[in-house]
């Protein structure tokens, strides 16, 4: 790839904004990396602002037609992600190692990472709604263990957990951490009513991210201190919760609660990200443009601008310890978008793409 330089931009590199007197001209050079200095061709950025490239850690890519199928319907909603400035995705349940392969071999397409199938048990609304499949059925701690081995066999890189009553047992919830560490895999629970998320903080050893946050009961200021001591991660996925709280599928859901709840983990400085449960189920949350509403949710819920966008980039890279991007800075890979703008003073500029690159590749651009 020819090396490039984006001059007269602002910067915000993944943890603030750059003051006028500090801006530099970025260059991504024929590695892919990023590098200072003025080297080959040239993009003016007056009136933009030069960011890492988004995350959404929270998708899910996968059908029940199979992977083929799966794959196939995946790639328009890839490219949707990729318009949106979303360069790196986690999906979060059920995309098996052939649909990732697929999509790990176009270099055009955000950059997934996988959990394969999530665990769950027997009875759950989770095995019923979502047709899951039998290996996902953990019911006991030995089947916890089995569980996790075929994940590490599949090549998935983190272990997706679902608490919930019914659903597996806190013994269940507690082994499924417990062999995920052992593997040295990051596990994820989902846990969207107040008994699942004291279930899933309540975990021995700790699990390491908890997604959704209680729609039924808000979370108090101890639950919120607590999360904070033990480190654990955020991804509140409020534009799920508005989805399902619109739907009339849990008439105990509140909107109101989800706001809450997320108000005490800022307030308490736990660690909180970026990242929507885009799906497409009955009840669906578009890929790519449902980012935009997820931050102006947590907005909602007392994140600043600059909170948010540190959310969508460096915090996602360091909490899904993938350290090669997530920031602006030499030798880091060059994961980039330009928008119009400056969207620390306002966040719709992240509507305005203008150019997206993966791994120093020009992936997209108006």
């Amino acid at each position: 790839m020819p090396p490039v330089s984006i001059t007269n931009a602002r910067i915000f590199d993944g943890d603030k904004i750059a003051r006028p007197e500090d801006q530099e001209v970025i260059t991504i050079d024929e590695t892919g990396l990023i590098s200072g200095g003025l080297v080959g061709s040239t993009i003016d950025g007056k009136g933009m602002t030069l960011l890492p490239g988004l995350w959404d850690t929270h998708v899910h890519l996968s059908t029940p037609e199979g992977p083929a199928l799966s794959t196939a319907k995946s790639i328009p909603l890839l490219n949707n992600m990729i318009r949106c400035g979303i360069t790196t995705a986690i999906d979060c349940g059920r995309m098996d190692r052939e649909q990732y392969d697929s999509i790990r071999a176009r270099d055009d397409l955000p950059d997934v990472r996988f959990a394969g199938n999530f665990a769950t048990s027997t009875g759950s609304i989770h095995s019923k709604f979502l047709m899951a499949d039998k290996e996902s059925l953990v019911d006991d701690v030995e089947a916890a263990t089995e569980f996790v081995n075929q994940r590490i066999k599949q090549g998935a890189q983190y272990i997706k957990i679902v608490a919930d009553t019914p659903g597996p047992s806190q013994e269940v919830v507690n082994q499924l951490s417990q062999e995920a560490r052992a593997h040295g895999k990051l596990s994820i629970v989902h846990a969207a009513r107040k008994t699942a998320w004291d279930m899933a903080l309540n975990a021995e050893p700790k699990v390491d991210i908890i997604t959704h946050v209680p729609m039924d009961e808000p979370l108090t200021a101890e639950d919120a201190a607590k999360m904070a001591r033990l480190e654990v991660v955020s991804v509140p996925t409020l534009v799920m919760s508005s989805a399902l709280c619109n739907s009339g599928f849990r008439p105990e859901y509140k909107m109101s609660v989800a706001i809450e709840s997320v108000k005490q983990l800022h307030r308490a400085g736990v660690t909180i990200l970026v990242g929507t449960d885009s799906n497409q189920s009955p009840i669906g949350v578009k890929h790519g443009e449902s980012l935009f509403r997820e931050m102006e949710l947590l907005g909602e819920a007392g994140m600043t601008n600059e909170e948010i966008l540190k959310a969508a980039t460096s915090l996602s890279a360091k909490s899904f310890q993938i350290p090669d991007r997530g920031t602006i800075a030499p030798g880091q890979r060059a994961d980039l978008i330009l928008v119009d703008g400056d969207p620390v003073m306002d966040l719709q500029a992240l509507r305005n793409v203008r150019k997206a690159w993966k791994a120093g590749r020009e992936v997209f651009s108006v």
